[in-house]
């Protein structure tokens, strides 16, 4: 009995410090959505000019300076898109610097209505939760 009580907490505990991230990293939360503003979720797939698979919804990363990009699920509910009628788009990477201990949203602002002038943003940063 004592054995399945252990197993219950430790089945409790484990995706509480999956979600709570490395220590010394910083969090890339890729899956807000700022539809009213045109920021779409983006899957990122590819980090300093290398393909990587990582989590849909966020990662960690290490502190320092990255280029980050990947592909957007556009929100169009809010913001339509005007011109060709093509799903592809070049969205230059975005290049920043990560800090160990803060969370980033990462998102695509498809607010310009010439899709070369889309762009990747960090919308909003926070202090990490211990």
């Amino acid at each position: 009995m004592k054995i399945l009580k252990i197993a219950v907490w430790i089945m409790f505990l484990v995706p509480l410090f999956a979600v709570a991230g490395e220590t010394g990293k910083a969090k890339v939360i890729t899956s807000g959505v700022q539809a009213t503003k045109c920021i779409s979720p983006v899957h990122v797939n590819n980090i300093d000019g290398r393909t990587v698979q990582l989590p849909e919804l966020g990662f960690d990363i290490d502190p320092g300076k990255h280029s980050i990009k990947g592909r957007a699920l556009l929100d169009t509910s809010v913001c339509r898109v005007v011109g060709a009628g093509s799903d592809r788009y070049n969205v230059e990477p975005l290049e920043m610097e990560f800090e160990a201990g803060k969370t980033y949203f990462f998102g695509l602002d498809h607010s310009a209505p010439n899709r070369n002038d889309w762009n990747y943003v960090v919308w909003k940063v926070e202090d990490s939760k211990s």
